[in-house]
């Protein structure tokens, strides 16, 4: 294949990978950033930490600092890496496997390039061994290998301490000498010839990469990339960019709307004009508005269709029309296909888009919930009886929009309402709409939108117990069209390499930064002195009193944030400070009492609700303990309670990991860190200086964020009462407490058999115990009613005195009886759920799954069985959170009694959940 200029086009690629040798013996590397995708996966990681406000200002400004310098050597890029890591710290491996699965779904698969997609493919038809290799984690890699059914990843390793990652690389990135030692490492034991092998890139950091294999490609070059590929002749191909477009699809995009939009509303007012005239019917009218809809959208969008089968749009109707559905544009392009005599199914979430919602209803569009499947089925019944009165439907049986051109699975639903009404299945295959706009775009690239339409297929004579054989058949008809018979699935797990282990620069610590960030002034501006998270320790035996203030004294000298006040600046010039105080009195701090006999588990909750329900004096140190004695198991309670504002509760766990050791014995290695210097508050003159240079260098952001945090100080609680459910609307009543717990692998077997982790296995707990709450209060759970559910969605910062949960809070239906369905619900719930706000704001239940500790361990010479999370209520009915410790999944339960009047009933009904997902597993 002779190139002169040096330019391959995408089939030239996938030609030369056919004409190639094929097998596993030949390896087909890829870089992932700027090869496989447009852009950086760590932009996504980044955009998320910063909107959730995860990201230290000094961290960031780092990053920034180096980023403009250029990355030019090992060393830049390893502090840059470092710097970006520092966001996860604190986190559990589960935790960032779902977050880099729900950031790929929410936006990095949309800038996948669906050439690379297509190579990718081809080397796997050819039998190749492929391979994304790349300085990113496997958090970033590993969602994107598992949906291109790619079996192989190298990428650079996470350090884990104690089951938390620590915020830093487990060793050097993975980037230029370093990724090319990897691949060579991995060639041989995987019986590899890396001379006929293939590898892809877009950085001339990858030189040495792409210089390992004897098939090197520059895909998308850089000018660095460039010229090394000209003078060693390697291959060059580029591809479409996926980047926001300019002002000539910026107004595309306004016209398609427009035109779609006023199309079907000028077809409707015509065809209503001829109805009061005699001379049509309601339905003309919209079939008039479809057509004229699909042909201004599509011509002002510079959209064109290549239709092959276009026969089979008018052979059979009317009939259940099937498309696979991989953009917002098949909307226009199924009006334009079809023109009328069609209605549709659509999620729920459709009927609020302005305009289109209203459109929709007017052709009669059923609307779903995805994640009720008892009121999806019972959305479609009336689309049986358009079918019988000759309307067809239209529907995407796979659900949603595909994040990658892979064809998804195919659900029952459209199959069961063709055999009802006795009408043939028309599948329509979309080859390419994703690529003019893709999942997530904003705007429509010109272009023309290859369609298939398949014959019609006959369901007369269908049996229910043949059902999944028939929808394979007509997926197999997908599959052989777009050519993905081989590629349209994943091929299984995906093997994760990482690179060497070794030290990094740049220790960890907790507590060191000087001033509140923005969410933690906000909690300290606005909360009271009860916003305050408990964590509750069953300590074996009793703690040794003089231990246990050695263990104190120790800890304060640790974690210099427990011998500090919170101090305002002079005239509130900036945010609240951090002081330290001269002495810290122990005594003040940690309080030691007996239970009265019998020393009942109730009885310890009781006094540890009142304890974290007492608020503490802002004036000190905020923070408090109390051991409880006098068990009538010999145990002891100890609990502990932190300030909101000095960090939520991954801090709060991750701290205790800190300061518990993994014997009983003293530990005389441990480090003994001297008394910290006392820091004062800055003087007024101080504040105002610092503050006037801040507006000066930098005056948008600085008063930008004044005017936010003023904002948030000011502005009314989002929490208004007649959001609530009815059910859990009071408030002001007594905190009651509980504890429960379930083996953490048996919860985790039972969530992994319906597809989840053991959070979404915990929190469909939950559900289900809401469900069975409402019920026994006569609620009618299967007409759609719904709790305000608050989500912790973000991650914590570097820093974990000042990392915040960001929360959202969702609409969570209660109409979901089966179990493992349930677990699916809250599964897509998690994935497709971004940060919004602080935790507990607005919810009528907050719940929470945060990171523990996954080995013994002891506080002042006493065993520590359980750790059981309590969290505040900060405005909720109740606040639910899972800690995993030990190999035992401990939840905490805080609830209003104002709010939940029959604490126990809930109670049961949590205990009944975590059983019922457990044995989801036998």
């Amino acid at each position: 294949m002779s190139h002169p200029d040096g330019g391959w086009s995408e089939a030239d690629l996938i030609a030369d990978v056919a004409a190639g040798p094929q097998g596993p013996e030949i390896g087909a590397f890829f870089d992932f950033d700027g090869t496989l995708i447009d852009g950086f996966s760590l932009g996504a990681f980044a955009r998320h930490h910063v909107r959730s406000g995860h990201v230290e200002p000094v961290d960031l400004g780092r990053m920034l600092l180096i980023g403009m310098r250029g990355l030019t050597t090992e060393d830049d890029f390893e502090r840059f890496f470092v710097l970006g890591m520092r966001a996860w710290a604190g986190r559990s491996e589960e935790e960032l496997t779902e977050l880099g699965e729900r950031l790929w779904r929410q936006g990095v698969a949309g800038s996948l390039y669906p050439e690379a997609w297509r190579l990718v493919a081809a080397h796997r038809r050819a039998g190749h061994t492929v391979v994304l290799a790349s300085s990113a984690t496997r958090f970033q890699v590993e969602p994107a290998a598992r949906a291109l059914g790619v079996e192989h990843v190298l990428v650079t390793p996470v350090e884990f301490g104690d089951g938390l990652c620590t915020g830093r690389p487990g060793g050097p990135p993975l980037w230029r000498a370093g990724k090319a030692a990897a691949v060579r490492g991995f060639a041989p034991a995987h019986g590899v010839d890396l001379e006929r092998s293939y590898a892809y890139s877009n950085g001339d950091e990858d030189v040495p990469f792409l210089g390992t294999v004897g098939r090197p490609r520059a895909l998308n070059p850089g000018d660095g990339l460039a010229r090394e590929a000209a003078e060693q002749g390697w291959p060059v191909a580029r591809f479409r960019p996926r980047g926001r477009g300019g002002a000539r699809e910026i107004a595309r995009t306004l016209g398609a709307l427009g035109g779609t939009l006023g199309g079907f509303g000028a077809g409707v007012a015509l065809g209503t004009v001829n109805r009061l005239l005699g001379q049509g019917s309601r339905r003309d009218a919209v079939d008039l508005g479809l057509g004229l809809a699909g042909d201004l959208g599509t011509a002002l969008a510079g959209v064109t269709l290549d239709v092959h089968g276009a026969e089979h749009l008018v052979s059979h109707r009317p009939a259940v029309f099937l498309f696979n559905h991989q953009s917002q544009l098949d909307v226009i392009v199924l009006a334009k296909l079809l023109r009328g005599g069609f209605t549709a199914v659509a999620k729920k979430e459709v009927a609020s888009i302005p305009g289109f919602g209203a459109a929709f209803r007017l052709a009669d569009v059923a609307f779903v919930d995805r994640g009720d499947t008892a009121a999806a089925k019972a959305a479609l019944e009336p689309a049986v009886e358009r079918l019988r009165e000759g309307i067809s439907l239209v529907i995407a049986p796979e659900g949603t929009r595909s994040v990658t051109p892979a064809l998804g699975p195919f659900k029952k639903g459209a199959f069961h309402v063709a055999m009802q009404a006795g009408v043939p299945i028309v599948p329509i295959v979309i080859h390419n709409a994703g690529e003019l706009m893709w999942r997530g775009a904003s705007t429509i690239r010109e272009g023309t939108v290859q369609v298939t339409v398949l014959p019609p297929v006959d369901t007369a004579g269908w049996r229910v117990d043949e059902l999944d054989a028939r929808v394979a058949q007509v997926r197999g008809g997908y599959l052989d069209v777009l050519d993905q018979r081989e590629v349209g699935a994943p091929r299984g797990t995906v093997e994760v390499t990482t690179g060497p282990t070794g030290p990094v620069r740049e220790p960890l610590e907790w507590g060191t930064a000087t001033e509140m960030d923005a969410d933690a002034a906000a909690v300290w501006r606005t909360g009271s002195a009860r916003s305050t998270l408990t964590l509750l320790e069953m300590l074996d035996p009793a703690p040794d009193p003089d231990r246990l203030a050695a263990a104190h004294e120790w800890a304060s000298r640790m974690v210099p944030r427990m011998r500090q006040v919170v101090a305002e600046p002079a005239l509130g010039a900036g945010p609240p400070v951090w002081a330290g105080v001269p002495d810290l009195d122990l005594a003040h701090h940690v309080t030691r009492v007996t239970l009265p006999a019998p020393g009942t588990r109730r009885q310890l909750l009781d006094a540890v609700a009142a304890f974290a329900a007492a608020p503490l004096d802002r004036t000190r140190p905020l923070w408090a303990a109390l051991v409880l004695e006098g068990l009538e198991d010999g145990t002891a309670g100890y609990a502990v309670k932190i300030h909101h504002s000095v960090t939520d509760g991954v801090g709060a766990v991750r701290l205790m990991g800190m300061l518990h050791s993994r014997t009983a014995e003293h530990d005389p290695q441990r480090p003994e860190p001297p008394v910290p210097p006392v820091l004062a508050a800055p003087s007024a003159t101080g504040a105002l200086a610092r503050l006037g240079a801040e507006v000066l260098a930098h005056p948008v952001d600085t008063v930008g964020g004044l005017v936010r945090s003023a904002v948030r100080v000011l502005a009314p609680p989002d929490d208004p009462a007649d959001r609530r459910a009815p059910l859990l609307a009071g408030r002001g009543g007594v905190r009651r407490a509980e504890v429960l717990e379930v083996p953490l692998d048996a919860l985790r077997a039972g969530a992994a058999a319906a597809g989840g982790s053991p959070t979404d296995g915990f929190l469909a707990a939950v559900l289900g115990a809401l469900r069975e709450y409402h019920r026994h209060f006569g609620i009618d759970v299967d007409g759609g009613a719904t709790v305000g559910l608050g989500l912790p969605v973000g991650l914590g910062a570097q820093d974990g005195a000042g990392g915040r949960l960001a929360g959202a809070v969702v609409r969570a239906p209660l109409t979901v009886a089966d179990v493992g369905e349930r677990v699916g619900a809250v599964r897509e719930l998690l994935l497709s759920t971004g940060p919004s706000g602080p935790l507990g704001s607005g919810a009528d239940v907050q719940v929470a799954s945060v990171p523990g500790i996954g080995h013994p361990v002891w506080f002042a010479g006493s065993r520590v069985t359980r750790l059981y999370p309590l969290g505040p209520l900060a405005g909720c009915a109740a606040t639910v959170t899972m800690v995993a410790h030990d190999g035992t999944a401990c939840v905490g339960i805080v609830l209003d009694d104002a709010a939940v009047t029959e604490p126990d009933l809930f109670f049961d009904g949590v205990r009944a959940g975590l059983a019922e997902v457990a044995a989801l597993a036998r």
